[in-house]
């Protein structure tokens, strides 16, 4: 056991002392409620009668008797699978076009950056009236066009693709992450790429892209746990219908706990969604060192 000096100690004590209200806050707001929870996965708890242990029936009900938990399972996949590469592309290219230095250009990057402002119920109601089959702006403009109207909203075959496009519309936050990349790149690296005669391209995929894979890291993290996370878009927009063809995994979980009142396996479906998402970050990170640079290394 290694001994500490008085001088150690006492940088030991003020570095605890620091970091307290993060510890605490750690401990209060998420260790405790993650052992609740599997706490509480153990039992049929619900509001209507007293709870009951029950070991892991509701994990054996999840993984044997419920086709629902495979097929919110399977529709959350597949929005995450657009979804994110979408929002890191999308991100990329705007950020990239509002790094550019033009005048006005603060104008664009605020315009750019408001619909993340905007209370997620009113920007996806607002969505939903535009996506509307008979009464939406967008099919009125396809109809003028010579197009046929698209059930954008109450077709299973557009319903995911409908709302990985809106998605889209609160990517602000991933533009403003790159930006700050884009502008932490030494102009240097540029001026030299051209005395060499390297066009724009080769600029992006040997300069821009290699230094800018740590914020790409962050924000493939971000998207992903926010893609899992997916539940104010659905709720409002279909409501998992139509036939449970965008019921994500955490409308399923939300109908469970709040309209079947099945507290217990809503608990048990959570740590599930937990570990599915906590194996995921763990690959990420694994495999982060075969395609993230930093400029330190």
């Amino acid at each position: 056991m290694v001994k500490l000096t008085k001088k150690e100690k006492k940088q030991l004590r003020i570095g605890l002392l620091m970091i307290s209200p993060w510890l605490a806050g750690v401990i209060c707001f998420t260790l405790i409620p993650l052992l609740l929870a599997f706490g509480m996965s153990l039992t049929n708890y619900s509001f209507l009668s007293k709870s009951k242990f029950v070991g892991f029936d509701n994990y054996i009900t999840m993984f044997t008797k419920d086709p629902l938990i495979w097929k919110s399972l399977g529709i959350t996949f597949l929005y995450a699978i657009l979804a994110v590469p979408m929002q890191l592309v999308f991100g990329f290219l705007l950020a990239n076009l509002l790094n550019q230095k033009l005048r006005g250009i603060v104008v664009f990057r605020t315009l750019f950056y408001i619909p993340c402002l905007i209370v997620v119920v009113s920007s996806t109601l607002l969505w939903r009236q535009m996506l509307d089959t008979d009464l939406g702006i967008v099919n009125f403009l396809l109809t003028k066009l010579g197009f046929g109207k698209v059930s954008w909203l109450a077709s299973t075959g557009t319903i995911i693709a409908s709302t990985v496009f809106i998605s889209l519309w609160q990517s602000g936050k991933m533009i403003i992450i790159n930006l700050a990349g884009l502008q932490g790149i030494p102009t240097s690296l540029y001026e030299a790429a051209d005395l060499d005669g390297c066009s724009k391209i080769r600029q992006v995929f040997h300069i821009t892209l290699p230094l800018m894979t740590p914020v790409l890291f962050m924000n493939l993290l971000i998207g992903l746990i926010g893609a899992f996370k997916s539940f104010t878009l659905i709720k409002i927009l279909t409501n998992g219908g139509p036939d449970n063809a965008s019921l994500v995994y955490m409308l399923y979980l939300y109908n469970n706990a709040f309209v079947n009142f099945r507290l217990g396996y809503a608990n048990a479906m959570s740590i599930l969604l937990f570990v599915i998402v906590g194996a995921l970050t763990l690959i990420i990170f694994r495999t982060s060192k075969n395609w993230v640079y930093y400029g330190g290394e």
